[in-house]
């Protein structure tokens, strides 16, 4: 009688064991993004900007210029890189900055806090249009609109060589250019994507692609440092020509 038992208990856990196995694991909640009130992506908080000196990151040879954007970068010097003369950086260029930066979103605006420089930019989040006529300002004009979760901003106005320059490399932009942004919230960064659309320097748009990190902040240091470029500069009168960047044809 205990075998047959025995056999009968062995019997049911050889039935029961392949519809355990069979039971679905119900997969865990994905992290959602943060949401302000009226349900919109949160971008506020301190991030870690993703620092580029060189936007063609190792692959000159994929940057689509022109005969006209390729002799200006083969013949810049990095002793004339603008920023050292304390001048602002523009865009792209200030978001491609090597400190951390300050998001504070309100229903209206996007106003982002750079540490660099200890500038700012407040983009309006209302599409309007850009100003008619507008002079060539360092960090150009810039206006916003959302598409969906994705923040779309739309940059003109910029000042050209010897201005700004758009990287620390030396690659060059004209006053035409134009910079399409776009910024999207994700659980734990930013994804930050540029396209600039410049015909004088580029033969077509050359877009690319960043990740903004959060910053961990340090109890003892304010969230971003003061910044004073232009104390104590002392570094011009020092700057000694280089080589160009590449061979001149």
């Amino acid at each position: 009688m205990k075998n047959r038992i025995l056999l009968v208990w062995s019997a049911a856990v050889l039935i029961a064991a392949p519809a355990m196995a069979q039971t679905p694991v119900p997969k865990a909640e994905s992290k959602p993004i943060p949401r302000t009130a009226d349900g919109k992506p949160d971008f506020t908080g301190f991030f870690n900007i993703q620092y580029t000196p060189n936007m063609a990151m190792g692959k000159e040879d994929s940057v689509p210029y022109t005969p006209a954007g390729q002799a200006a970068y083969a013949n810049h010097d990095s002793k004339d890189d603008p920023t050292a003369n304390c001048w602002l950086p523009g865009v792209p260029r200030i978001m491609q900055s090597p400190y951390p930066s300050q998001f504070v979103q309100t229903p209206s605006h996007l106003v982002i806090l750079f540490e660099y420089m200890h500038t700012f930019r407040s983009i309006p989040l209302n599409g309007r249009p850009h100003p008619p006529n507008m002079e060539p300002a360092f960090m150009g004009d810039s206006t916003g609109h959302w598409e969906g979760d994705t923040i779309v901003v739309d940059t003109v106005g910029l000042k050209g060589p010897p201005w700004t320059w758009l990287d620390t490399a030396g690659h060059q932009h004209s006053d035409h250019l134009h910079v399409t942004e776009r910024l999207r919230r994700t659980p734990d960064n930013i994804e930050y994507e540029y396209t600039l659309d410049d015909p004088d320097m580029y033969a077509k748009p050359w877009t690319l692609k960043r990740v903004y990190t959060p910053l961990k902040l340090d109890p003892v240091l304010p969230e971003l440092i003061e910044y004073s470029c232009s104390e104590n500069n002392r570094d011009v009168q020092h700057l000694v020509p280089t080589k160009p960047a590449l061979p001149k044809n």
